[in-house]
């Protein structure tokens, strides 16, 4: 677990209390990054993750003070985001409000543990200049690993929440962009 989340973030970690959790048969521990022991978060194995183990310290982290720089980058390049939908969350939190076109998480490869923040625009796809907002989402996928923040960022275009022909964008926590 600790060689899990200091190679994840590149920073050192005090990982205490892990036990075995009987509902999920799994093992799971506390940690917090050594400079900041109030970031208190869960590291937990997750046979569905390719590592082996899962971790909400961007959720953790995404509620803080220390992530004031960060969200405002995302704000600086995506402006029309919608701000009520700016949370950290793990995926099996979320409900599908989307329709039958967007895709499962699992064709990502991811598990359903992982935390994701989305940003949500309310505008049609179509009518942007689509190179300028594949060039932003480039610039923040940078910007995430120089943060060393590594975590799955959906960028999805829609005019209502009901729309079949919303366009949504994968930034993974590798930083690879990935159109759906």
């Amino acid at each position: 677990m600790y060689n899990y989340i200091t190679e994840k973030y590149q920073t050192d970690f005090v990982l205490r209390k892990i036990s075995y959790n009987f509902l999920s048969e799994t093992y799971q521990g506390y940690a917090y990054p050594k400079e900041n022991s109030n970031l208190l978060f869960i590291v937990e194995q997750d046979m569905d993750s390719p590592e082996g183990y899962l971790d909400n310290y961007p959720k953790v982290m995404w509620d803080t003070e220390l992530a004031r720089n960060l969200k405002g980058q995302i704000k600086e390049l995506f402006p029309d985001l919608d701000e009520g939908m700016f949370k950290a969350q793990q995926i099996k939190d979320k409900g599908e409000i989307f329709g039958p076109n967007i895709p499962t998480y699992e064709e990502l490869n991811i598990s359903t543990l992982t935390s994701s923040i989305p940003i949500d625009i309310k505008t049609n796809w179509a009518l942007l200049n689509q190179q300028n907002e594949v060039q932003k989402m480039k610039k923040l996928s940078l910007f995430l690993k120089e943060a060393r923040f590594p975590v799955l960022i959906e960028v999805r275009y829609y005019e209502n929440e009901m729309n079949e022909n919303a366009k949504v964008f994968f930034i993974t926590e590798e930083g690879e962009i990935i159109e759906k």
